[in-house]
């Protein structure tokens, strides 16, 4: 009986315990930034699409700074191997592309789904998430200098809470969703502890999900898949090397760089089409 007691006891303060230990955000999204690495990387990777019964196969080959200086070219495999060709650069908030010769730039996508893997500083991930309302303004201020004993308590921040994501548990940010709303409040799960994104669910709805991290050079961990999901569409990624580059690759990042022109015509009969071209409208 008495083991019983102690048994209920624990689980009824369970949940008290843990809201009692989650980190604060300042310290969880440190943490999460430390992971995306330093220098320059190439990531290679393949992203898949459903086609009738079929797949395309495209393949990514990006060039990596920070979340805001990025490089990246697609080509097509199999039949789209020599019509399919796309270039983008990313650098200062506007993404750059040539078309017919002529390079142009415009605003970076508001659903730009790569930044969420590579915010090398805490505060400027911070500011994506407020942007979104995921978490609030000043949830990311830091403590004022001097303070002691009872000033340091760690209180509970009602933005963040505890929840399970790709298996394992996390770091929940974002408000929950009521069980009777239509559409769900964005929110981003960070792995409790190897602090990495597992899942992000955009204002949009857009949710990517991201599994199978593994630890590349100079501190970098990265996801071996992905799943973007957006209304009917479900697109897979699949890593295929991450490696680091030397800094002299930084002059890839000029948009005088760029020597791709873009290239669509191998779409025009795939089932395919609106789902690709939608893909690297808004999230590339």
């Amino acid at each position: 009986m008495k083991r019983f007691f102690i048994a209920a006891s624990t689980l009824i303060l369970s949940p008290l315990m843990a809201s009692a230990f989650i980190l604060p955000t300042r310290t969880i999204l440190q943490k999460t930034s430390d992971n995306a690495g330093s220098g320059i990387y190439a990531i290679e990777q393949e992203v898949q699409f459903a086609n009738g019964e079929d797949t395309v196969h495209l393949r990514e080959t990006w060039l990596i700074d920070s979340d805001r200086t990025m490089r990246l070219t697609v080509t097509g495999t199999k039949e789209l191997q020599n019509n399919f060709r796309l270039q983008f650069l990313y650098t200062g908030g506007q993404r750059w592309t040539t078309v017919g010769g002529n390079r142009k730039s415009e605003k970076a996508p508001e659903d730009f789904l790569e930044k969420y893997l590579n915010f090398r500083s805490a505060e400027m991930f911070a500011n994506s998430l407020t942007h979104m309302k995921i978490i609030p303004n000043g949830a990311f201020a830091k403590k004022a200098p001097g303070r002691k004993g009872e000033d340091f308590k760690n209180e509970p921040e009602a933005w963040v809470r505890y929840s399970r994501a790709g298996g394992v548990p996390n770091y929940a940010f974002g408000t929950p969703t009521p069980e009777d709303e239509k559409s769900n409040n964005p929110g981003i799960w960070i792995e409790q502890d190897q602090f990495v994104v597992r899942k992000l669910r955009l204002p949009s709805q857009v949710e990517m999900t991201a599994d199978n991290y593994n630890q590349f050079a100079k501190g970098l961990y990265y996801p071996r898949s992905r799943t973007v999901r957006w209304g009917n569409n479900t697109v897979t990624i699949r890593l295929i090397s991450a490696s680091a580059r030397p800094a002299t690759a930084v002059s890839l990042f000029q948009p005088t760089s760029l020597d791709v022109n873009m290239k669509v015509d191998g779409l025009e009969k795939l089932p395919a089409k609106e789902a690709i071209i939608e893909f690297y409208s808004r999230f590339r």
